[in-house]
This record gives structure tokens, sequence and C-alpha cells, in this order.
């Protein structure tokens, strides 16, 4: 289940398990959040759309960091007036994972969607490590023919040095 919800004036989508730095929220690390403003949720079967909001869909989340974003440098310069201005500025950050993703009686947990993921990777995995080891075998065989070629052998060069007599003024004379 996929949402779309809004917070500190952005619009973020989100997944149940999926790990997300919006804009400050109020609370510690470790408390848990309840956001209802969500805009959109899609299933695998419906798509359901808000006029803004969606009533009865919620988000559950869980702080797992208050942070601070990198620096940001802002300049500003007014031209031939011999002004300029440079201030840095760091945002304050909240990193939530959310927990759950509820609407009309449906509920996605962490759970149940990490169990999803695990089982398509594990399918993805193992097709992936056999089509790598059919390569690999097939790279070692053009290594061996290679290495039966005969490979020409190199002429040495010589370098020839050549004395070169600088005449000065005095011996012309």
């Amino acid at each position: 289940m996929l949402a779309i919800f809004k917070t500190g004036g952005k619009q973020y989508s989100a997944r149940a398990g999926q790990i997300l730095k919006v804009e400050k929220l109020e609370g510690s690390k470790g408390d848990k959040v309840s956001i209802t403003d969500v805009l959109a949720i899609s299933d695998q079967s419906t798509n359901s759309l808000g006029k803004p909001l969606l009533k009865d869909a919620s988000i559950e989340a869980k702080i797992v960091d208050q942070i601070r974003d990198k620096k940001i440098i802002v300049f500003k310069k007014r031209k031939r007036q011999n002004y300029r201005l440079t201030q840095g500025h760091r945002q304050y950050l909240t990193v939530l994972r959310i927990e759950s993703i509820s609407y009309g009686g449906k509920k996605s947990t962490a759970e149940l969607e990490t169990k999803k993921v695990k089982k398509t990777e594990t399918k993805v995995t193992k097709e992936k490590i056999e089509s790598k080891e059919v390569k690999v075998t097939k790279k070692k065989t053009v290594a061996k023919k290679v290495v039966n070629k005969a490979s020409p052998t190199k002429k040495k060069s010589v370098k020839k040095t050549v004395k070169k007599t600088v005449k000065t003024k005095k011996e012309d004379k």
C-alpha cells in the first residue's frame, strides 16, 4: 500500500516500513506520531484520491531520530552597490519509520511489507546468481583460448646515441 501525505508544507509518498526525512515534528526519539493529512492511497487493486484529504485515513510512524540537514550557503549580492551577504543554514529534520498505513478498514504494516519484499528478492537473487555463474564459465573458456594462442615476439629496440659538438665563438675566430 502506497500513501501520499503532507507535512511541513511538502508532500511525501511512503510505504509501510520505509524510512523518511521530513521537516521537524514535535517529539523525541522513540515517540509515535500519527499523520492524518493523507492526500491519496493506492492499493494493488484500488486508488483513492482525497478532495483534498481522505477521511478515515491515517499513517502511524515512529520517530527514529531528530537531526539537522547538511549546510547550505545563502549568498546575496547587489550589483554596483558593494553589497554582499553570506549566510549558512542547516534545516532541522525528523527521521520517521512508517509503521502502518490504514484506510477504510484495510491496514498495511511494516512486517507484511518486508515479508513481501523478501520473497521477491530471493527469487530475483537466485536468478541473478544463476545467470552470473553462466557468464563466469563463459569468460573462463574465452580466457583459456586466448592463452593458448602464440603471441608474436617484439623486437628489441636499440637506441643510438649521437655526440654533438658545439662550437663556441672563440673557436670560430
